[in-house]
Protein backbone atom coordinates (compact mmCIF):
# COMPACT_ATOMS: atom_id res chain seq x y z
CA UNK A 1 0.00 0.00 0.00
CA UNK A 2 1.51 3.68 -0.90
CA UNK A 3 1.63 6.20 1.68
CA UNK A 4 0.48 9.42 1.65
CA UNK A 5 3.69 11.14 0.88
CA UNK A 6 4.08 8.74 -2.14
CA UNK A 7 1.05 9.74 -3.52
CA UNK A 8 1.36 13.60 -3.34
CA UNK A 9 4.69 12.77 -5.10
CA UNK A 10 2.75 11.45 -7.65
CA UNK A 11 -0.08 13.78 -7.93
CA UNK A 12 2.96 16.50 -8.44
CA UNK A 13 4.73 14.78 -10.72
CA UNK A 14 1.45 14.56 -12.95
CA UNK A 15 0.07 18.20 -12.46
CA UNK A 16 4.29 19.57 -13.41
CA UNK A 17 3.97 16.61 -16.40
CA UNK A 18 0.11 17.93 -17.67
CA UNK A 19 1.33 21.82 -17.51
CA UNK A 20 4.82 20.93 -19.35
CA UNK A 21 2.11 19.45 -22.00
CA UNK A 22 -0.19 22.31 -22.35
CA UNK A 23 2.92 25.17 -22.75
CA UNK A 24 4.41 22.55 -25.32
CA UNK A 25 0.87 22.57 -26.78
CA UNK A 26 0.80 26.11 -26.53
CA UNK A 27 4.20 26.93 -27.70
CA UNK A 28 3.67 24.79 -31.02
CA UNK A 29 0.15 25.75 -31.59
CA UNK A 30 1.67 30.25 -31.30
CA UNK A 31 4.65 28.99 -33.94
CA UNK A 32 2.01 27.47 -36.20
CA UNK A 33 -0.59 29.97 -36.16
CA UNK A 34 2.42 32.80 -36.71
CA UNK A 35 3.16 30.64 -39.80
CA UNK A 36 -0.13 30.70 -41.09
CA UNK A 37 -1.09 34.35 -40.20
CA UNK A 38 2.25 35.16 -42.20
CA UNK A 39 0.82 33.07 -45.25
CA UNK A 40 -2.69 34.28 -45.16
CA UNK A 41 -1.11 37.42 -45.41
CA UNK A 42 0.79 36.74 -48.35
CA UNK A 43 -2.32 35.47 -49.72
CA UNK A 44 -4.14 38.64 -48.94
CA UNK A 45 -2.25 40.76 -50.57
CA UNK A 46 -1.79 38.67 -53.52
CA UNK A 47 -5.63 38.61 -54.11
CA UNK A 48 -7.27 41.17 -52.34
CA UNK A 49 -4.76 43.65 -51.86
CA UNK A 50 -3.75 45.41 -48.19
CA UNK A 51 -7.20 45.70 -47.07
CA UNK A 52 -7.41 41.75 -46.37
CA UNK A 53 -4.39 42.66 -43.55
CA UNK A 54 -6.78 44.23 -40.72
CA UNK A 55 -8.28 41.10 -40.38
CA UNK A 56 -4.56 39.49 -39.44
CA UNK A 57 -5.36 39.01 -35.20
CA UNK A 58 -8.51 37.52 -36.29
CA UNK A 59 -6.73 34.80 -38.41
CA UNK A 60 -4.02 34.80 -35.83
CA UNK A 61 -6.57 33.79 -33.15
CA UNK A 62 -8.37 31.91 -34.43
CA UNK A 63 -5.59 29.55 -36.02
CA UNK A 64 -4.13 30.01 -32.52
CA UNK A 65 -7.14 28.35 -30.90
CA UNK A 66 -7.27 25.41 -34.02
CA UNK A 67 -4.40 24.27 -33.60
CA UNK A 68 -3.73 24.51 -29.92
CA UNK A 69 -6.67 22.26 -29.55
CA UNK A 70 -5.82 20.08 -32.34
CA UNK A 71 -7.41 16.52 -33.48
CA UNK A 72 -10.75 17.11 -34.93
CA UNK A 73 -11.02 20.91 -34.82
CA UNK A 74 -7.13 21.51 -36.47
CA UNK A 75 -8.51 18.49 -39.07
CA UNK A 76 -11.35 20.71 -39.94
CA UNK A 77 -9.66 23.59 -39.62
CA UNK A 78 -7.30 22.96 -42.28
CA UNK A 79 -10.63 22.41 -45.07
CA UNK A 80 -11.86 25.55 -43.73
CA UNK A 81 -8.41 27.12 -44.37
CA UNK A 82 -8.48 25.88 -47.68
CA UNK A 83 -12.14 26.50 -48.58
CA UNK A 84 -11.00 30.47 -47.35
CA UNK A 85 -7.85 30.44 -49.81
CA UNK A 86 -10.71 29.43 -52.12
CA UNK A 87 -13.03 32.50 -51.34
CA UNK A 88 -9.71 34.63 -51.10
CA UNK A 89 -8.94 33.35 -55.11
CA UNK A 90 -12.81 34.01 -55.94
CA UNK A 91 -12.60 36.77 -58.85
CA UNK A 92 -14.47 39.91 -58.20
CA UNK A 93 -16.28 39.50 -61.50
CA UNK A 94 -18.05 36.52 -60.25
CA UNK A 95 -18.88 38.13 -56.48
CA UNK A 96 -19.96 41.45 -58.44
CA UNK A 97 -20.66 40.57 -62.00
CA UNK A 98 -22.35 43.74 -62.61
CA UNK A 99 -19.15 45.80 -62.71
CA UNK A 100 -17.53 47.28 -65.53
CA UNK A 101 -14.25 45.76 -66.02
CA UNK A 102 -11.32 47.91 -64.36
CA UNK A 103 -14.29 49.57 -62.13
CA UNK A 104 -13.16 47.58 -58.92
CA UNK A 105 -9.33 48.79 -59.53
CA UNK A 106 -10.51 52.33 -58.58
CA UNK A 107 -10.81 53.35 -55.14
CA UNK A 108 -14.70 53.95 -54.89
CA UNK A 109 -15.18 52.73 -57.95
CA UNK A 110 -19.34 52.85 -58.62
CA UNK A 111 -20.28 49.43 -58.56
CA UNK A 112 -23.22 47.34 -57.81
CA UNK A 113 -23.99 45.04 -54.91
CA UNK A 114 -24.43 41.60 -55.68
CA UNK A 115 -25.36 39.94 -52.18
CA UNK A 116 -27.05 37.02 -54.31
CA UNK A 117 -23.94 36.06 -56.31
CA UNK A 118 -21.42 36.05 -53.11
CA UNK A 119 -24.27 33.93 -51.04
CA UNK A 120 -24.49 31.57 -54.57
CA UNK A 121 -20.90 31.23 -54.56
CA UNK A 122 -20.79 30.83 -51.05
CA UNK A 123 -23.02 27.86 -51.11
CA UNK A 124 -20.95 26.29 -54.31
CA UNK A 125 -17.59 26.50 -51.76
CA UNK A 126 -19.59 25.54 -48.94
CA UNK A 127 -21.08 22.17 -50.42
CA UNK A 128 -17.53 21.23 -52.12
CA UNK A 129 -16.27 21.66 -47.85
CA UNK A 130 -19.35 19.71 -46.83
CA UNK A 131 -17.74 16.49 -48.79
CA UNK A 132 -14.76 16.35 -46.35
CA UNK A 133 -17.19 15.96 -43.51
CA UNK A 134 -16.18 12.52 -41.57
CA UNK A 135 -19.02 10.33 -40.64
CA UNK A 136 -17.58 9.30 -37.46
CA UNK A 137 -18.24 10.86 -34.07
CA UNK A 138 -15.54 13.50 -34.62
CA UNK A 139 -18.02 15.30 -36.58
CA UNK A 140 -18.76 17.74 -34.76
CA UNK A 141 -15.11 18.63 -33.73
CA UNK A 142 -14.78 18.89 -37.93
CA UNK A 143 -17.62 21.20 -38.69
CA UNK A 144 -16.68 23.65 -35.66
CA UNK A 145 -12.87 23.56 -37.33
CA UNK A 146 -14.47 24.07 -40.82
CA UNK A 147 -16.11 27.55 -39.65
CA UNK A 148 -12.96 28.82 -37.48
CA UNK A 149 -10.82 27.82 -40.29
CA UNK A 150 -13.00 29.69 -42.50
CA UNK A 151 -13.46 32.73 -39.83
CA UNK A 152 -9.48 32.58 -40.39
CA UNK A 153 -8.99 33.83 -44.05
CA UNK A 154 -12.45 34.78 -45.65
CA UNK A 155 -12.63 38.26 -44.02
CA UNK A 156 -9.91 39.16 -45.66
CA UNK A 157 -11.92 38.74 -48.45
CA UNK A 158 -14.67 39.87 -47.66
CA UNK A 159 -12.96 43.39 -46.40
CA UNK A 160 -12.96 44.54 -50.10
CA UNK A 161 -16.73 43.24 -50.46
CA UNK A 162 -19.85 45.33 -49.06
CA UNK A 163 -21.31 44.36 -45.88
CA UNK A 164 -24.41 42.07 -47.65
CA UNK A 165 -21.78 40.52 -50.35
CA UNK A 166 -19.85 39.75 -46.97
CA UNK A 167 -22.34 38.03 -45.01
CA UNK A 168 -23.73 36.24 -48.09
CA UNK A 169 -20.49 34.97 -49.17
CA UNK A 170 -20.11 33.57 -45.49
CA UNK A 171 -23.87 32.83 -44.88
CA UNK A 172 -23.42 30.89 -48.51
CA UNK A 173 -20.57 28.95 -47.26
CA UNK A 174 -22.21 27.41 -43.99
CA UNK A 175 -25.41 26.68 -45.54
CA UNK A 176 -23.80 25.04 -48.23
CA UNK A 177 -21.72 22.91 -45.24
CA UNK A 178 -25.28 22.56 -43.43
CA UNK A 179 -27.36 21.63 -46.30
CA UNK A 180 -24.77 18.87 -47.23
CA UNK A 181 -24.90 17.64 -43.74
CA UNK A 182 -28.38 17.37 -43.27
CA UNK A 183 -28.51 15.31 -46.59
CA UNK A 184 -26.06 13.07 -45.24
CA UNK A 185 -27.09 12.21 -42.19
CA UNK A 186 -30.70 11.34 -43.72
CA UNK A 187 -28.84 9.00 -45.68
CA UNK A 188 -27.15 7.30 -43.13
CA UNK A 189 -30.17 7.22 -41.21
CA UNK A 190 -31.61 5.74 -43.95
CA UNK A 191 -29.02 2.63 -43.98
CA UNK A 192 -28.95 1.91 -40.77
Amino acid sequence: MMSSRTKDRIERARTASLRAYERGLLRMAAVHAVTFCLLSAGLSLVFVGARGLIWLPLTLAAWGFVEWRGVGLLRGGRIGALAGVVTLALPMSILRRCCKPGALAMVGADCCSVPGACAAAGVVVGLVLACFLPADGKRRDVVLGMVVGIAAVAPMKCSTLLVGEAVGLVGGLLAGVVATSAVRAVVARVKA
